[in-house]
């Protein structure tokens, strides 16, 4: 799902040569292994979210999943897995875009007009994957946020990290205004009865949605749900502005990985170690403070007056955001200096086969999930456990590295990703692997 990058280097020696898909022997290794181990965090925060969403976080906890094993998975997935490696694969989706534009310099080949049909069959990826899966799709936001990437392209690297930042205050802010007119704490007015009127109307509405999306999945035909998907995709355009749907946090990422691909780091990773070793600390530093605070935050603040309230949400939310940045950056460094040690970059070897069919994959486990969970298959939607959903995390996960390793050791390009290029290109795209 993040576009395929190739070293800045392994182009010289081909000025002037269109650009095309990258071959195997000029890929960089790490960021396929960085991908692969991405897609684990996706499949385990997707596992338990696709089929629990529908339920408020409180109500699982204290009256559906109760048991104390559940209880661990449910605040091991929120604290390790829930929001970072969506921001990985973001982080991975602006470093692709930076080598590719930098590989495209140094040919002199043109690149906009190959890079705008990539895109655009991305986003239709996309919003086809949201007619079977619902408006939890991360395809079109990256096609779209992939085109305002390209106003920073020329910018110096560290104005990168200053409008990184910005965008970062900028979601918080976004929220804390939105959030605002939830909260009666601005003016610590009393309620009036109007306003208990909307709240106990707007439940209502909440709970009516879950039912309906309760009964469409478990006893909808697919056509039912891919009904029900695009009309909740069309209420969520309308109801949200374009920024607050494709969002402001994950433009961070994108910006901290068009920065490392500007700055070359991971095609010279071994002269930028003592960088990639301070962001391992400082990430998990960051990372467990923020997230403590935040969780902490959000669980107390309900006995705090409205007043109050609003801004201990507010303080909560802004560590929290911080928090989920420094976490999956951590899990970049953690990931990158493990592969500088051969027994682990042999351990590790077959997520890079998983990495390099990640859309393949992507779209692979919404399928399987849409087998476990809607009525048209096994009809195990909210009925799943937390502990059982972390089984049968692994389990695909393990399944899909296994097929992976098989099908990169006889094809370049996964299934989803020949059809991307295959597009993109306009001519049909080698798929077997010539054999010497």
């Amino acid at each position: 799902m993040v576009p395929q990058e190739a070293p800045l280097t392994t182009a010289i020696a081909e000025p002037k040569r269109p650009i095309g898909p990258i071959r195997p022997k000029n890929r960089i290794e790490t960021i396929d292994i960085l991908r692969g181990f991405a897609l684990f965090g996706v499949i385990m925060a997707n596992t338990w979210g696709f089929q629990s969403w529908s339920l408020p976080w409180t109500i699982q906890f204290e009256e559906v999943w109760t048991g104390a094993a559940d209880h661990v998975a449910m605040w091991g997935i929120t604290f390790f897995v829930e929001g970072r490696f969506y921001r990985l694969f973001s982080f991975l989706f602006g470093l692709g875009i930076a080598l590719q534009l930098g590989r495209a310099e140094q040919r002199g080949a043109p690149f906009f007009a190959v890079y705008r049909r990539r895109m655009l069959v991305l986003l239709l990826f996309g919003l086809l994957h949201v007619l079977l899966r619902g408006n939890e799709d991360i395809l079109s936001a990256y096609a779209v946020m992939g085109f305002f990437l390209l106003l920073f392209r020329k910018f110096p690297p560290r104005a990168l990290l200053v409008i990184a930042l910005i965008c970062l205050l900028s979601a918080w802010v976004e929220d804390a205004v939105r959030d605002a007119r939830r909260y009666d704490s601005l003016t610590a007015l009393p309620v009036s009865e109007q306003t208990v009127e909307e709240r106990e109307r707007d439940e209502a509405t909440t709970r009516t949605r879950r039912e309906e999306i309760v009964r469409v999945r478990l006893e909808g035909t697919l056509g039912d749900n891919v009904a029900y998907n695009m009309q909740d995709f069309a209420r969520l355009m309308s109801r949200e502005s374009p920024l607050e749907w494709f969002g402001y946090e994950e433009y961070v990422m994108f910006l901290l990985g068009l920065y490392a691909g500007r700055r070359r780091i991971f095609e010279n990773i071994r002269a930028h170690l003592p960088v990639i070793r301070k962001l391992l600390w400082w990430g998990l530093a960051l990372g467990v403070v923020g997230m403590a605070i935040g969780l902490a935050v959000f669980e107390e603040m309900v006995a705090f007056d409205p007043p109050f309230q609003y801004f201990t949400d507010r303080v909560g939310y802004l560590f929290y955001l911080v928090g989920l940045q420094a976490s999956s950056l951590f899990y970049a460094a953690a990931i990158v200096l493990l592969v500088q040690r051969e027994t682990w970059k042999h351990r590790l070897a077959p997520l890079g086969a998983m990495g390099r069919m990640a859309l393949t994959n992507y779209l692979l486990h919404t399928v399987i999930h849409v087998a476990i969970f809607f009525g048209v298959g096994l009809g195990l939607y909210g009925k799943v456990s937390p502990v059982a959903g972390v089984g049968v995390t692994f389990l695909m996960y393990a399944s899909m590295i296994f097929l992976s390793v098989w099908w990169m050791g006889r094809f370049r390009f996964g299934p989803a990703e020949w059809l991307w290029r295959t597009l993109t290109y306009g001519k049909l795209q080698p798929m077997r692997l010539q054999r010497a």
